[in-house]
């Protein structure tokens, strides 16, 4: 059975994407979508989650915001419930905080820093998903 996960790094501009292996131990960053409007970011959302054949969503969300990151958890709950209405795949909670630094810190370590855009916001939704994959184990 297939434990496919894909995780979604919300971000201004650009959500970033990952996706697990089959068996939902590792992630890998994906890609990312560049955001117009939170319909079109999921509609896309929802089209990759099909392709990729995945058991769930990961969303990254700072669980505990206060000032822009609470504007951003906001952001990030639209987002859910437009994305809600278009699969019917569970949609997970994971936080986000620290991600881009985290992912910044693992493009640096690997000689890809500076990055082309989108590969940052790609890293931190795949930090995002192994924090969310650890968590089930």
């Amino acid at each position: 059975m297939s434990r496919r996960f894909l995780a979604v790094d919300y971000g201004r501009a650009r959500i970033g994407l990952a996706v697990s292996d089959a068996l939902g131990l590792t992630a890998k960053p994906l890609g990312f979508v560049q955001r117009e409007t939170d319909q079109q970011a999921a509609v896309v959302v929802a089209a990759v989650a099909k392709r990729e054949q995945v058991v769930g969503i990961v969303l990254g969300l700072p669980l505990h915001a206060h000032g822009d990151a609470g504007e951003n958890a906001t952001w990030v709950r639209n987002f859910a419930k437009r994305l809600a209405k278009l699969v019917e795949i569970p949609l997970h909670e994971c936080d986000e905080r620290h991600s881009t630094g985290e992912a910044e810190a693992e493009l640096r370590a690997l000689g890809t820093w500076p990055c082309k855009p989108g590969q940052l916001d790609a890293q931190a939704a795949a930090v995002v998903l192994r924090r969310f994959l650890a968590g089930e184990r």
